[in-house]
Order: C-alpha cells, then structure tokens, then sequence
C-alpha cells in the first residue's frame, strides 16, 4: 500500500465516522424533541385539569 492509498484509506475512515457522528447526533435531537413535545402534552393537560376544563 503506497502513500495516496494509505491517505485515501484514512480520509474514507475519517468521512465515514463523521457520517456516523451525524447519524448519532439526529437521533439525539429526534428523541430530545419528541420528548419534549411529549411533556409539553402532558404539562398542557395538567393545567386544563386544573382550571377543570378536561370533564
């Protein structure tokens, strides 16, 4: 293995853990926002409860 191969291993290496960074870090904002859209819903129904609103 030559010099331009070595260095094209290690950019592709490079390239695809970045990628992979990228997938983790979607998933994270993905999970972090529909959690917080789920405790919004239930912080929403805990005050129309309050004002007796719901039923």
């Amino acid at each position: 293995m030559n010099e331009d191969e070595t260095a094209r291993a290690v950019a592709q290496g490079l390239h695809q853990y970045r990628e992979e960074r990228r997938a983790d870090e979607r998933r994270l904002y993905i999970k972090q926002g529909l959690i917080g859209i789920g405790a919004l819903l239930v912080f929403s129904l805990l005050v129309l409860a309050s004002f007796g609103k719901l039923g």
